[in-house]
């Protein structure tokens, strides 16, 4: 896992940033830079009797951090970006929220499947290994991390991660890939990012690896309290502000989180990580708060369901976009707000294969989705019902998000 400190534009514009501070109770606006980042204030110091007191410090900066569900590829989703000429091409499946993925501060992929390419033999289910187009897809959609420590990470054992972390480096090693390792100082790396000159740490975890034996105890991060403590001190110790834990974790299926997640989740809170998204259970999970041990109210997407795949149920059409926006200050980093933005894959063919927000579907695409169909049926209005069944009282069923402050 390669550490990087780089530079990205923030995600909102000033009249965006305005309204989400309204919204979230503090004020989001800049002040007017200049030479030194900030404007230069006169203060008359009443305590020393007078002349100029400290220049104040400067403003809180605000970023947004956003994560997607599992990039679950089976063998039809990997079908769709086989062009006629023989190439791959994967934009499609991210086209309808590029946007928003490639506007947020810090973008994270869920990455289910192993991308170690071609020369491995691609594959689905069981045994996945994708096409590394999808990466460059990812890239050019916006993603700046990916989150793989999951039950599929060893597919293809270590061949297949040395493949996959080998493309990212030569292909583009600005990119943070957590979770996954091919050497022991590549796992002792703490996986941290810089924005805007404050940095946060994405750590990734799994709990299990479909009963394939660690090749190497450092290959797939896996869930363990002495680690978790550990990764945390370690990201605290690179200037990490913001810590954001993606477990892979839960009962596939099930729409609500067990005994398991909520252990890990208090372990994960309790060793100081300040936002917790999970996945694996392919079907969207509720929200929550929780309280550490310190007294911090610590924000849970409990799972944010497929982003693609060729799953074939409502419930695993319907995903989430988790979207987290924090206040750096001081050496410090707050949560401000969360919101959860439901979205749905659209089953069809070729490249017209794709995941939209939710808000943004209508009945005639719905009529069109090669899903399985119930008696009930397949319709949006049953995508935003399920989304309202599982998120509560505080989803909206006309913009399709659930919006939490701080």
């Amino acid at each position: 896992m390669a550490r990087m400190m780089l530079t990205r534009r923030s995600f909102f514009s000033a009249a965006a940033l305005a309204g989400l501070g309204a919204l979230a109770g503090c004020s989001a606006g800049r002040e007017p830079e200049g030479e030194s980042g900030r404007e230069a204030v006169t203060v008359y110091d009443q305590a020393s009797g007078g002349g100029e007191a400290a220049e104040p410090a400067p403003s809180p900066v605000e970023l947004e951090i956003l994560v997607v569900g599992d990039v679950l590829l089976h063998d039809t989703v990997q079908d769709t970006g086989l062009m006629p000429d023989g190439t791959r091409d994967y934009a499609h499946l991210f086209a309808q929220v590029a946007g928003e993925i490639s506007a947020a501060d810090v973008a994270v992929a869920s990455q289910e499947s192993p991308l170690g390419g071609a020369s491995l033999g691609l594959s689905g289910y069981p045994a996945f290994n994708g096409p590394q187009e999808v990466g460059d897809a990812e890239v050019a959609a916006g993603f700046d991390v990916v989150a793989h420590a999951n039950n599929h990470a060893l597919d293809r054992g270590m061949e297949g991660i040395a493949a996959e972390l080998a493309y990212w480096r030569s292909a583009h090693p600005e990119v943070l890939v957590t979770g996954i390792a091919d050497s022991r100082e590549a796992a002792d790396e703490p996986p941290v990012i810089e924005r805007e000159g404050h940095v946060v740490a994405v750590l990734s975890y799994a709990t299990m690896t479909n009963g394939i034996p660690l090749p190497e105890p450092w290959a797939v991060r896996m869930v363990d309290e002495g680690t978790i403590a550990a990764d945390v001190g370690a990201a605290r110790e690179a200037g990490a502000e913001l810590v954001i834990a993606c477990p892979h974790w839960g009962e596939e299926y099930v729409t609500s989180p067990d005994d398991s997640q909520r252990h890990w989740a208090q372990v994960l809170a309790d060793a100081g990580v300040d936002v917790i998204v999970g996945g694996h259970p392919h079907v969207l999970q509720p929200f929550e708060v929780l309280a550490a041990s310190d007294g911090r109210s610590v924000p849970v997407f409990w799972s944010l369901g497929n982003f693609t795949s060729n799953q074939n149920d409502l419930e695993t059409m319907v995903g989430g976009m988790a979207r987290v926006r924090a206040s750096f200050a001081n050496g410090g980093a707050s949560v401000t707000e969360c919101r959860l933005t439901a979205l749905v894959t659209h089953k069809a063919a070729g490249t017209a294969f794709t995941t939209y927000r939710l808000a943004d579907y209508t009945e005639e695409l719905a009529a069109a989705n090669n899903v399985h169909v119930t008696e009930d049926g397949f319709s949006r209005q049953a995508c935003v019902d399920f989304c309202a069944g599982i998120l509560g009282d505080g989803f909206d069923p006309v913009s399709c998000e659930l919006a939490w402050q701080a």
